[in-house]
């Protein structure tokens, strides 16, 4: 018996390959959407935790100003010199708990934090007698808490700073604390800090009776924290000379002086500014920082999808505006007012 066998004409066959690629168009483009659409989340959400790190590190360390160099504001503003042996340059810092640089034009900001590491609060001592020379010994009524180098436990001396007025700051190292005479100091050329024959010219570093010397323990900090290159970057005095990365996608930061301006009040904030103190007095006035940060997305959109310049407490980030297709990335801002409690404490 003969059976007659039939299948699919070509164009039935053309037909379902038409409905087929019609189908995977549409599961493609779905695909696409999703996925374009996860991306802007995700890089939205990138941008908040990037901006969120930055705030927090530069708290961290804001929070810290000022620790055991505040008791006195008499030399705050004092131009700080020194040397690195370990990586053979310069130190330069100002004598203060915080000093915010204003960016020219619309750049960011850069925020400079300094402050010491010794266990115990010392008030700064006074000088006895006068020194002979930048390398010669201090001489003081009280040595107390301040310590030379431990080789058995890899501990370096302690780091320190004297002031006087009409000269630069200086700092040097604790080398020994010699048994006679029982009131010096040694810093000599063996320390970290203590450059052979002392800092130059020798006259601005040889320092009279009553000069102030200031403990900043073993490992005190001077961190400078700038933008650059969409990028908050930390900057040690007193470490490497390199920078180091502390958020990615920072485009902008600005910040303010929380400053009391009520005399009767002096725990109260009257006002935030961007003028940096230029006396003793004034630093003296400052108790808290105002910071705020842009992070921006990684992703470019096709579409504008930003109209408004980034704003905060202090005004605008009007350095974004000057950012290459600006409006075609998505923005989180972040600012936060951290209190100089040292300066609160003078501690």
């Amino acid at each position: 018996m003969k059976k007659n066998y039939r299948g699919f004409s070509l164009v039935e066959v053309m037909v379902g390959m038409v409905i087929g690629l019609l189908g995977l168009l549409v599961i493609a483009q779905v695909l696409s959407i999703s996925q374009d659409s996860n991306r802007t989340t995700m890089s939205g959400g990138d941008a908040q935790q990037n901006a969120a790190l930055a705030l927090m590190a530069m708290e961290r360390d804001i929070r810290q100003a000022g620790y055991g160099t505040n008791k006195t504001m008499e030399f705050a503003g004092c131009a700080v010199k020194g040397y690195d042996n370990v990586h053979a340059r310069s130190i330069a810092f100002s004598f203060v708990p915080v000093l915010i640089t204003q960016g020219t034009g619309t750049n960011p900001d850069q925020i400079q934090v300094n402050y010491g590491s010794a266990s115990m609060v010392n008030v700064p001592v006074a000088l006895i007698a006068s020194m002979t020379g930048p390398s010669s010994n201090f001489r003081v009524a009280n040595r107390f808490g301040f310590n030379g180098p431990n080789a058995s436990k890899n501990i370096q001396g302690d780091v320190l700073l004297i002031a006087e007025a009409g000269k630069p700051c200086a700092l040097s190292q604790v080398t020994a604390t010699p048994s006679a005479p029982s009131n010096a100091i040694e810093h000599t050329g063996s320390g970290r800090y203590n450059p052979t024959g002392g800092l130059s010219p020798p006259a601005d570093f040889t320092y009279s009776a009553n000069a102030k010397l200031f403990n900043l323990g073993a490992r005190p900090v001077s961190n400078q924290l700038r933008v650059v290159e969409g990028g908050l970057q930390v900057f040690s005095e007193f470490g490497e000379n390199v920078p180091e990365l502390l958020a990615d996608g920072i485009v902008d930061m600005q910040a303010e002086y929380g400053v009391n301006t009520d005399l009767s009040n002096p725990l109260v904030v009257g006002k935030y500014t961007k003028d940096t103190p230029v006396s003793s007095p004034e630093w003296a006035l400052v108790l808290a920082v105002r910071v705020g940060v842009v992070a921006r997305s990684q992703k470019r959109d096709a579409s504008e999808v930003t109209q408004n310049i980034p704003s905060w407490a202090g005004g605008s980030f009007a350095h974004v505006a000057t950012l290459p297709d600006w409006k075609h990335y998505r923005y989180r801002v972040f600012e936060t007012t951290v209190v100089l409690r040292n300066m609160l404490w003078k501690s």
